[in-house]
């Protein structure tokens, strides 16, 4: 990454909340490639110090330091964990998967704005938030339509609150989505009321897949990619629609918390549209000599995501070409990636 004049001084403290997650890792990474103080926080630093510690310690010795937060809305929670810092990058919320509204938007809400507080009362210079692609829409394939920076899944809101509680995958995954969707109105709406110190971005990623740090302590879309290509649709949470590189989505984080020309927007860590079922064969076309690779029967699924989202890909695009990328990945370099992970 390439930085010259960042809006916090290199060696500051940046928070990253959720940072032994996919993305929570490599964000770590790429703020200490960038010059910056990372402090972590986990649930558990027991569990997550020695791997965590072990991986950027040798590169980086002094600049890693890991905190537990284990009750995200705990008054307080986030006070200690704060202090000192001068950004703040909220990369992972809690994931509560159930069929009751209640057990899972007042958590998340609570959570965030638990963090906007204490970032405010820490008198941090810059947050960003790590929103969902669940936050703008549900994936609804073979319906033409342009997405916006200023969409919300008011359908998913609708219905999880509006509608009889059911058990079952779609509602869960409904209810998941209007807490997504309502923690980050909630963000937008508590910055324009209480004006903070600090300069707000929000950052929107779809599907995240590419290398993982250490395979041993992640799950998330990179687990999910995993089961598609051996047939484990069980285990596949939902329908694929923008993927990027997950580098490239830990790079516009960095970039949200360090750029002078990034404040108060909210940026889409969007690239390729495509389908699990397409993936699987652009792997098995990559990789023809790998037997054994892409196994099992494909998704029972046709059709694809037919939004529009070039307005959003291209303004993502000029973000990472000021930190001296060329733009996104290629989708062939992602999935070497993830191969090479395997």
């Amino acid at each position: 990454m390439y930085i010259t004049d960042p809006a916090i001084p290199f060696g500051s403290i940046v928070v990253v909340i959720g940072a032994n997650g996919y993305m929570g890792v490599e964000t770590c990474e790429k703020l200490l490639q960038a010059g910056f103080y990372v402090r972590g926080t986990v649930r558990d630093v027991e569990k997550n110090g020695p791997w965590m510690h072990n991986m950027f310690d040798k590169s980086w010795p002094g600049s890693f330091e890991l905190v537990a937060v284990p009750d995200f809305e705990a008054d307080g929670a986030f006070d200690e964990a704060f202090r000192g810092a001068k950004g703040v990058i909220y990369v992972s919320t809690p994931i509560i998967f159930e069929p009751d509204p209640v057990k899972v938007i007042n958590p998340v809400i609570k959570g965030t704005i638990n963090t906007l507080e204490a970032a405010a009362r820490a008198e941090v210079k810059r947050y960003v938030l790590s929103s969902s692609s669940k936050a703008v829409e549900s994936t609804i394939y073979d319906r033409p339509h342009h997405l916006s920076s200023n969409m919300f899944n008011y359908e998913a809101v609708r219905q999880a609150c509006c509608e009889p509680s059911i058990d079952g995958f779609d509602r869960c995954l409904t209810v998941y989505s209007a807490g997504r969707t309502l923690a980050e109105l909630a963000f937008w709406s508590w910055v324009g009321k209480n004006q903070p110190p600090f300069v707000a971005n929000c950052v929107v990623p779809d599907g995240q897949f590419g290398r993982v740090l250490d395979a041993e302590h992640i799950s998330s879309t990179f687990g999910m990619l995993k089961s598609a290509i051996k047939g484990n649709w069980d285990n596949v949470m939902g329908d694929l629609a923008y993927f990027t590189d997950v580098q490239d989505s830990a790079r516009l984080l960095v970039a949200a918390v360090a750029l002078p020309s990034v404040e108060n927007e909210r940026i889409f860590a969007y690239c390729h549209n495509s389908t699990w079922n397409r993936l699987r064969h652009k792997i098995r076309a990559l990789f023809p000599d790998k037997e054994g690779l892409v196994v099992g029967r494909d998704q029972e699924l046709s059709g694809r995501d037919l939004s529009n989202a070039d307005q959003l890909i291209n303004r993502a695009e000029e973000i990472l070409k000021e930190i001296g990328r060329p733009g996104f990945a290629a989708e062939e370099d992602i999935l070497r990636d993830f191969v090479d992970c395997l």
